[in-house]
């Protein structure tokens, strides 16, 4: 599905713009399965995520973390998951 051409414009092509938020609308939302899904499924998807886990533990050890909006102005959306309409923006504190 990542290098079908009706999908993705010249699919053979190393293209990281592809990702920017602008190109991403032109897509339907379940184009992009990083990990796939069911007994086929990436098998260092479980890596991944350990390594996602130990990423965040860290930075909240040694942040506090802060939203810069309200919380009634957060609007999500449904897609394949649940997630924000804009963009969450968060202030990162050093611990001391």
């Amino acid at each position: 599905m990542h290098r079908r051409d009706g999908i993705y414009e010249n699919a053979e092509i190393f293209n990281p713009d592809r990702f920017m938020p602008e190109n991403v609308l032109k897509r339907h939302p379940y184009a992009f399965l990083p990990f796939s899904a069911g007994p086929r499924n990436c098998i260092g998807q479980r890596f991944a995520m350990l390594e996602e886990k130990v990423v965040i533990s860290n930075i909240l050890r040694h942040f506090r973390i802060q939203s810069l909006d309200p919380r009634d102005k957060f609007h999500i959306k449904m897609e394949f998951t649940l997630r924000p309409a804009q963009p969450v923006r968060l202030q990162f504190i050093p611990r001391s």
